[in-house]
């Protein structure tokens, strides 16, 4: 199978659109979920709406965390499967080891752009952020004990070391201290439900495309992964914003004033202040200094 011959397949109609379909379907389960907890825990719109847009968005940097992972490991098996001779291919084979670690840079820009800029994640503060991509970390460990254990797949075993550099790299630097990761770790177990929703979510997507054949074994696996990743943020780019508008117009709106109510404010703010009347006090003490 050629290069072009390989993309067509997972653009394919109308394999691509039920493919998108199911997992739009899917992530309005997941909202279905979030909202229903949110629910159940928190009394009040503002405080459920305020819980329900903190789960989802941690389950999208999870989601985006993954995802840009996933996509460089994507990038690095079609460069070595497709590029085969050529000028690019003697450079590819002398620094190939060097483009793999431009590679992990490029999927933390990638991150960023996905949760900063496509859609920007609003409610995570510093340290809700970095709990939930250590969470991402232990999303992808499992992804690769699948790779490697189930799938029996060699192949990906210096993607797995350059990982856990990455993984170790993202913790231990020059003003950390033990305190904050122990506290980034206990925040971050508080994220495994919404990580076992998005490996339930990625495992249903796999389980489809691989019964009906539009994800191909022979392709690699962890480019079909990287293609459900990807499925998945561009739902989440559509639905996003119908669920932030849908929210939006429930909330409690404050009465507007009556025009009179308005036009009477607008008197009483240009009407000059008076001056407090004089008490008899301070009259017979005016009179007292005269005399004096």
């Amino acid at each position: 199978m050629s290069y072009a011959e390989y993309i067509q397949h997972y653009f394919t109609m109308p394999d691509c659109i039920l493919f998108m379909l199911l997992t739009m379907v899917l992530l309005i389960v997941v909202y279905v979920i979030f909202y229903n907890y949110s629910k159940k825990v928190f009394d009040g719109e503002l405080k459920i709406q305020h819980e329900f847009f903190s789960l989802t968005e941690r389950f999208y940097e999870l989601i985006f965390s993954g995802g840009s992972i996933i996509g460089f490991m994507a990038a690095y098996y079609l460069i070595n499967r497709f590029v085969t001779s050529g000028p690019f291919y003697n450079f590819w084979e002398e620094y190939s080891d060097y483009l793999l670690l431009i590679f992990m840079i490029i999927s933390i820009m990638l991150n960023s752009f996905l949760d900063h800029v496509l859609v920007k994640l609003k409610r995570l503060d510093k340290s809700e952020m970095a709990s939930i991509r250590l969470t991402g970390m232990l999303y992808m460990i499992i992804i690769f004990c699948y790779i490697k254990f189930i799938y029996e797949d060699n192949n990906y075993d210096m993607f797995i070391a350059y990982f856990l550099t990455l993984m170790i790299g993202r913790f231990v630097y020059f003003d950390a201290s033990f305190k904050d990761f122990i506290e980034c770790v206990r925040n971050a177990i508080k994220n495994i439900p919404i990580m076992l929703i998005g490996l339930t979510f990625l495992g249903i997507l796999c389980l489809r495309g691989y019964s009906t054949s539009y994800l191909l074994k022979h392709n690699g696996v962890i480019t079909n992964i990287f293609f459900c990743h990807l499925y998945i943020v561009v739902a989440i780019f559509i639905t996003h914003f119908v669920t932030e508008k849908y929210f939006n117009s429930r909330r409690p709106k404050h009465k507007r004033a009556t025009r009179s109510q308005r036009v009477e404010r607008a008197e009483r703010m240009e009407r000059p202040a008076r001056k407090p009347k004089r008490t008899y006090d301070e009259v017979e003490d005016i009179e007292d200094l005269e005399d004096f």
